[in-house]
């Protein structure tokens, strides 16, 4: 071999030096990338202050939106004749709001104000500071009775500005942004100050839930507004005494000191800082000024994220001068195996007949077969299975194997019998595979005797078929005990309903017997008036089975199951106004929950005759209660997404578990003795499953009872697809 190889150096002398070269390249490359580190790191770091930068216009965009929606409220609030004159009255000298009606009025307005516009407060400052109106006045940590003439809102807006100006609240200590505006009177005096409190934590709440980590600082670089609470009332830089003694008089972010985070030593610009923020690390954290407002938003992201981006792309710059390396060595050792291949070609004949010896001693019978089928050379253990002498001339494989099919050669193994040379036939398992060998088409045939497989196949197909019949026999068993069981079943469920019926109908008609009895009574003695009461008596009673009869017709008759896409609050508008007289009378309280309609695809006549049953049983079940109320919601699923939960609930004296176990079966009630027939309920249920909807029930004993008519939510696509 080292012979063969000198042609080789002759012919490719650059070569000889090449993995030199790349080394030498590949130590310069290192120290290029080492020297431009520095840029490369100051390069991402500013496409991530670009980056940032646009997701803070997002940011910005909502916490505006949210100010926006609020900011002009204060003014709105105190140009009020209401608020106007409740300042007033205090200044004439009238009782303050813990002590009087008008006082109480006034709250109660000012809740009903900040219910609607969603703010998190409102309240209603005299001149002195003292908070004497308030939305919470009713809660425990009501503002009322409360002095914050030492807020800088308050301060602001007594002075004739409007107030701005985010704390922690100093009552209940959840922080905010307060909005205020001077109260003035007719005469242009100012009569006190209104605020408006804005709780901004469903915001954070938002940026946290986005993924990213968002700061707002004030004026002074406190951090006020996080998208993680354990950032707040942290501060970028440290704080001077004054600044520490201001915040210390107005409590503006509560009792605790602020603490000053620590800042990086590398990585410092003008235009981002990098803060050692603990377990997270170094940090990059990029700000934007808020228009209008003196605040900034940050955003931050980690420095290691940057380090990564850096080294990735230097891994990359590496990666491809390692494939320029590598191709290179490919070539050239291509070049040397092209001259390796011929040494090779001398190998193989040496090994022919390494291999024959290998083919002869093999378990499976292989024949050589030329283009023509003719056997070119047979192995031992095909020798062996067709009985043939080492003299024998070789037969032609039609001869050894039947049936024969040479026009199927190389799609797969076929079943036959071999035919030994003395006459025996044995099942075989053989395989025709065309092989490619020079210039020459030739076929290999291997032939494997499997008359002990056939016999193990042979004796599974057996215990299969008697498997088989056994199966047939259980289940024919099976099937007549589950008929009997059925037929049971039904016996029972027919004695159930037959004793209830029964039941509901015999007290009827037994009071009817005695009505009638006793009328002829009474007709002998003349006694036109009593016999009228009877018979009032008796029109009572059939139309109590008149009543009973239609409701069994309803419960098991065929009902129209027609359905179309109809709107979900239209049914319970129909049965508010269908019961609003008796709501009336009963002085039942009704609630009504509906941010937004939905569409479904059932049955509008069927969707009504459920919620009237159901505001029915509800109102059935406050009868005597005081202070009645039901409340009624609609509500999308949030376990089940795509489907609206009608809830209908009631704050009557609830069901017991035995009671609720049995609340939608026919003729079971609550209700005193001809007061209902235990049937609403069951339709109700029953009309549900035909619509395709799901009526659920849940209780409170003592509390009250809820029922609930779940629908799958009907999209536009299929609304337009079938109209």
């Amino acid at each position: 071999m080292p012979s063969d190889n000198q042609p080789l150096r002759r012919y490719y002398p650059s070569f000889r030096s090449l993995p030199f070269w790349l080394s030498v390249g590949f130590f310069l490359l290192v120290l290029a990338l080492v020297f431009t580190h520095p840029w490369l790191m100051r390069y991402e770091i500013n496409q991530a202050k670009a980056d940032s930068l646009q997701r803070l216009g997002a940011y910005k965009t909502s916490l505006l939106a949210t100010i926006d929606r609020h900011l002009y409220l204060p003014r709105v609030l105190a140009s009020d004749p209401r608020i106007v004159n409740s300042l007033g009255d205090l200044e004439g000298g009238l009782e303050s709001d813990s002590a009087s009606s008008d006082g109480v009025s006034t709250s109660r307005l000012l809740e009903q104000i900040n219910r609607k516009a969603g703010s998190d407060e409102i309240f209603l400052m005299a001149p002195d500071g003292t908070t004497h109106y308030s939305s919470n006045y009713g809660t425990e940590d009501s503002f009322v009775g409360m002095n914050y003439g030492y807020r800088p809102y308050f301060r602001d807006a007594l002075g004739g500005t409007p107030g701005f100006y985010f704390a922690v609240g100093a009552t209940s200590g959840i922080p905010g942004l307060f909005l205020s505006a001077p109260v003035y009177s007719e005469a242009d005096t100012t009569l006190g100050v209104i605020v408006v409190k804005i709780d901004l934590q469903k915001l954070e709440q938002s940026w946290k839930a986005s993924g990213d980590s968002v700061w707002v600082t004030d004026k002074r670089g406190i951090i006020f507004l996080a998208s993680s609470a354990k950032w707040h009332y942290t501060t970028l830089q440290p704080l001077s005494d004054g600044v520490k003694s201001e915040l210390a008089e107005t409590r503006q972010y509560g009792s605790s000191p602020v603490t000053p985070l620590a800042r990086v030593t590398e990585w410092q610009s003008d235009d981002w800082s990098t803060l050692d923020l603990d377990a997270e690390g170094p940090e990059l954290v990029f700000g934007s000024a808020i228009p209008d407002y003196p605040w900034q938003m940050h955003h931050r992201m980690p420095l290691a994220e940057v380090r990564t981006q850096v080294q990735w792309k230097q891994s990359m710059i590496v990666l491809l001068y390692a494939g320029f390396a590598v191709g290179s060595l490919f070539y050239r050792e291509r070049r040397r195996r092209t001259h390796a291949q011929n040494a090779l070609a001398r190998l193989t004949a040496e090994r022919e007949s390494h291999q024959r010896a290998i083919i002869q001693n093999t378990d499976v019978g292989l024949l050589n077969l030329d283009d023509r089928f003719t056997p070119l050379f047979l192995n031992e253990r095909a020798r062996n299975l067709f009985r043939l002498g080492s003299d024998d001339t070789f037969h032609d494989p039609s001869e050894l194997i039947q049936p024969w099919h040479p026009e199927e050669a190389g799609n797969g193994s076929w079943r036959a019998e071999g035919i030994s040379s003395d006459g025996n036939r044995f099942p075989v398992l053989y395989t025709l595979n065309p092989i490619r060998v020079g210039e020459r088409n030739e076929f290999i045939l291997t032939v494997q005797d499997v008359t002990e497989l056939t016999a193990a196949q042979q004796a599974l197909q057996e215990a299969n078929k008697v498997l088989e019949r056994r199966v047939q026999e259980r289940t024919q068993d099976l099937e007549e005990a589950q008929a009997e069981l059925a037929q049971n079943q039904k016996l029972a469920a027919l004695g159930r309903m037959s004793a209830a019926i029964a039941h509901e109908i015999n007290q009827p008609i037994t009071a009817l017997s005695n009505f009638v009895a006793t009328s002829q009574m009474l007709l002998a003695r003349n006694k036109i008036e009593a016999v009228n009461e009877n018979f009032l008596k008796i029109e009572g009673l059939v139309a109590r089975l008149s009543k009973l009869s239609r409701q069994l017709r309803i419960f098991s008759g065929k009902r129209n199951t027609g359905s179309a896409y109809v709107s979900l609050k239209a049914p319970v508008n129909y049965a508010l106004e269908l019961l609003a007289p008796r709501l009336e009378s009963e002085q039942v309280e009704c609630r009504l929950s509906v941010p937004r309609d939905y569409q479904v695809r059932a049955n509008a006549m069927v969707l009504e005759q459920i919620v009237v049953n159901l505001l029915t049983n509800a109102v059935d079940a406050l009868a005597g209660q005081a202070d009645a109320c039901i409340d009624i919601r609609l509500t999308e699923r949030e376990a089940s997404p795509g489907k609206v939960s009608l809830s209908i609930e009631d704050n009557g004296p609830g069901m017991t578990g035995e009671q609720l176990s049995h609340v939608f079966e026919p003729f079971f009630t609550t209700k005193p003795m001809g007061k209902g027939l235990g049937l609403g309920l069951a339709i109700s249920y029953s009309l549900a499953c035909d619509i395709g909807a799901e009526l659920t029930v849940s209780t409170r004993p003592g509390k009250g009872t809820c029922f609930s008519l779940i629908l799958p939510i009907a999209s536009a696509e299929k609304r337009e697809n079938h109209p």
